[in-house]
């Protein structure tokens, strides 16, 4: 597996060089380094180019980092894309541990470094004064935070590594934010939309000049630009990209009627562990089910046998104490993927809608392909009236319906 290092330059080629240099001496697994130059007027080209493995793109003007890190992008043919500032030095197992990270977890969608300069959680305290200190320090730091991670709602991209098909399936930086800032912040909120989680590696310590390139611009152009493009990105997102970021997800009670302990449920139950934030089981006349199984999955569970399956399903929805209900039946399941996207939607979903549809598949052939699709309410806000039909079970609301691309299955 290769990773693609894409850099972007604009002039201060003394500190790509030591960009280059430290890559060079700690990056032990298969690398190509693209070199986007952005309309640089020192020498930094004609340097890189005598080094033939380094792919150089040379731009004859500055075309702003998201644009520079997606031409990276088109010529990149690594598993792994990163994207790396040239004010960087990295240490010893820098990428060996975020690759790790990224890849022991499907549902990593992208990892950053910890640093002695950046915004949020990524700066940690640093006790080296000069570059000669580095590496005792990250050595030392590595081991007392071997292992360690910390799930992120945001990543700063004066690194980050990702798998280039997540970057072909939700599309590399917005080039609407120009020369910079809130592209990084949007591509995470897109990470995060599409299901995906964030990490920090805390056993991999780059060190960051800071602002090499942003500080060739004067104050004013600078603070302009912050203004520009925080503006882009709510007129955008709708809202303040920041406070996106954070919000909490939506938290979902699933409602799950139990008509047979078999293969069935186990599936279902398998494929909603990940995306439940509470379980309440109503046993309509199963056999086997035991209060240890179930104390495996949840602590509310009823037993249903001699009322309709309408009145079962109020009788879970009045037990349920998160933001939304959800009702699903034990011989259906959510595959990885809609796994993945139900995670997207717990995070974009504005709290205010009333309701989510989503795709119902009530059978399957022989061959497991879904059959007899309809789309329903699956998702309803706690706090909102609604009713249950008695003969078609189907949800209704008044209120604000959103449509979601979620799709439910039948299990095999």
């Amino acid at each position: 597996m290769k990773t693609s290092i894409i850099i972007l330059t604009y002039n201060q080629l003394p500190l790509t060089h030591a960009c280059l240099l430290s890559i060079r001496k700690h990056t032990t697994e298969p690398y190509e380094i693209i070199i986007v130059d952005n309309g640089s007027t020192d020498h930094t080209v004609p340097f890189l180019r005598l080094f033939p493995e380094i792919k150089v793109i040379s731009n004859e003007v500055n075309l702003g980092f998201a644009k520079g890190c997606n031409l990276g992008l088109e010529a990149a043919t690594g598993d792994y894309i990163l994207f790396l500032n040239n004010d960087t030095v990295v240490t010893e197992n820098w990428l060996t541990n975020m690759i790790r990270v990224l890849e022991q977890d499907h549902r990593t969608g992208m990892v950053g470094p910890v640093t002695n300069y950046v915004s949020g959680y990524q700066k940690i305290p640093v006790t080296y004064t000069d570059l000669s200190q580095l590496e005792e320090f990250s050595q030392t730091h590595r081991a007392l935070h071997a292992g360690l991670t910390m799930e992120a709602r945001r990543l700063v991209g004066f690194c980050l590594l990702t798998k280039k098909r997540i970057l072909d399936e939700i599309g590399g930086f917005d080039e609407r934010f120009g020369l910079g800032n809130y592209e990084d912040d949007d591509l995470c909120l897109r990470v995060l939309y599409a299901g995906y989680k964030l990490y920090i590696v805390r056993d991999s310590f780059i060190h960051h000049v800071g602002h090499a390139t942003m500080n060739q611009l004067n104050g004013s152009s600078l603070s302009q630009l912050l203004v520009t493009n925080r503006d882009k990105a709510a007129e955008k997102w709708g809202a303040e990209i920041i406070s996106l970021l954070y919000r909490p997800p939506v938290t979902i009670s699933f409602c799950i009627l139990v008509r047979n302990l078999d293969e069935q449920f186990m599936m279902c139950m398998k494929s909603i562990d990940d995306v439940a934030d509470e379980i309440i089981l109503v046993d309509a006349g199963s056999a086997g089910l035991t209060k240890e199984l179930v104390d495996a999955y949840t602590d509310k569970w009823f037993i249903t046998n001699e009322i309709e399956e309408w009145e079962a399903r109020n009788m879970a929805f009045r037990q349920a104490s998160k933001d939304y209900l959800y009702w699903m039946d034990s011989d259906e399941m959510l595959t990885e993927r809609n796994q993945r996207k139900l995670r997207g939607l717990k995070h974009s979903l504005n709290p205010m809608v009333d309701a989510v549809t989503m795709k119902s598949y009530r059978e399957v052939d022989t061959v497991n392909e879904a059959l007899g699709v309809e789309r329903l309410i699956r998702l309803v806000r706690r706090t909102v009236p609604f009713t249950v039909h008695a003969q078609t079970k189907e949800i209704a609301v008044e209120g604000t319906v959103y449509h979601s691309d979620v799709e439910i299955n039948k299990t095999p």
